[in-house]
């Protein structure tokens, strides 16, 4: 046993002392002191914080008791190993009761003390281990990714399914995609999905939103996405508040590797609840000029949210093809660096009629192929990459070029 390791031996026979600090030498530990019961005892623990308690009981075995019962109060971390010339049952008991970890009778060998002591240490260090993951785990989060845009129209609900559904399928991990437009949110739709329980349950019958409560109302969609829908019910909207935002990502991000949230069209304080939970926000634009104006304002806006620019990445969807305005003139008018532009598919106007988000049913196609790359390039698994198509330059939004 390492040199290092430490005992504090609490007996308030000397005789008894005097033994066990030769018996603790023969296993190779140091003693950490010696004491009688009491405040000397406490005092001594706090001191030399030693690795172990070694504490003599014999009857009657209240100063004992209670001194142990003070030690384990201080030390909580610290095994404390009980011995003595009694082993009734009874006393035992007390023992267990008042924090040891085991409880040997005199006289000691030397074997059986080592044996002893190896055990509660690797006991303790068990436990320890048990508890850092308990925490770790309640602690840890995955990726929250927020879609929003400052209109409606830009097909952000569109990337927002597709991109869980390419998360999924890119990295094998658990992915949860949740409806932030409890009025008008599309993702149900998007993924053919049975709501039987709706983010606006969710928020009416939960007090609090915990990774456990909120299990019942996601459903699984056969890509292994889990999905929290929008409302169902007219009115429904009006149970989900900016607080109810901030719990459903927080839960949702405990059980699951990458969270993406989509949001209304337009800028509420449900979106900036989801914004502010997000590590990554895609603000999507589509390349007319009222889109573009309006991305423009929305910027300003999350400026004004101290939300860092870091955490915003611009995506543009072209998704009528009929514009005349070219990726330069959005990062101009902007003022930021397009990280996903998304060209014209004619093919995706079928996947949303179908509800078969695109990534599944033809994977090869050009929006396909712009969505799984920007999954990559979420999760690590490649660079970002801008495509280019030529198209013709125009002033833009009053703007000379």
């Amino acid at each position: 046993m390492a040199r290092n390791l430490s005992a504090l031996i609490v007996d308030p026979n000397l005789d008894s002392r005097l033994e066990m600090v030769k018996l603790l030498e023969s296993v190779g530990l140091d003693s950490a002191g010696e004491a009688t019961y009491g405040v000397e005892a406490t005092y001594l623990a706090a001191d030399r914080q030693p690795n172990i308690v070694l504490l003599s009981l014999e009857d009657p075995p209240m100063r004992g008791l209670s001194t142990a019962e003070a030690l384990q109060q201080q030390l909580p971390d610290t095994p404390l190993l009980v011995y003595s010339s009694s082993p009734a049952p009874g006393l035992m008991r007390q023992a267990m009761r008042a924090g040891a970890r085991d409880f040997l009778e005199k006289p000691l060998a030397a074997r059986e003390l080592r044996t002893a002591i190896h055990s509660v240490l690797a006991q303790e260090e068990q436990r320890q281990l048990a508890r850092w993951a308990e925490h770790t785990a309640q602690n840890a989060r995955g990726t929250v990714l927020t879609v929003a845009g400052a209109k409606g129209g830009t097909g952000k609900s569109t990337i927002a399914a597709n991109l869980a559904v390419a998360l999924r399928q890119v990295t094998g991990q658990e992915v949860a995609i949740a409806d932030g437009d409890a009025q008008f949110g599309d993702v149900a739709v998007m993924l053919t999905l049975d709501v039987k329980h709706s983010v606006a349950d969710l928020a009416r019958n939960e007090t609090e939103i915990t990774r456990e409560t909120i299990q019942p109302y996601l459903v699984r969609h056969d890509s292994g996405v889990n999905a929290l829908t929008a409302a169902s019910e007219p009115d429904d909207w009006r149970a989900l508040k900016a607080e109810h935002i901030s719990g459903i990502a927080q839960a949702l991000s405990q059980c699951h590797e990458f969270v993406v949230l989509d949001t209304p069209g337009t800028m509420s304080e449900v979106v900036a609840a989801s914004l502010n939970e997000a590590a990554i926000v895609l603000l999507v634009s589509s390349l007319d000029v009222s889109s573009i104006k309006d991305t423009r304002t929305a910027l300003r806006i999350l400026e004004s949210w101290a939300l860092g620019p870091d955490r915003v990445r611009l995506v543009v969807n072209d998704i009528t093809r009929a514009a005349a305005v070219t990726p330069e003139d959005v990062e101009r008018a902007t003022g930021m660096e397009i990280s996903r532009l998304i060209l014209h598919d004619a093919q995706v106007g079928m996947s949303v009629q179908t509800g078969i988000p695109i990534v599944q049913s033809n994977p090869r196609s050009r929006f396909a192929r712009e969505i799984i790359g920007l999954a990559e390039s979420i999760a690590g698994l490649a660079e970002v990459r801008v495509a280019r198509a030529p198209m013709a330059r125009i002033p833009l939004l009053g703007r000379r070029t």
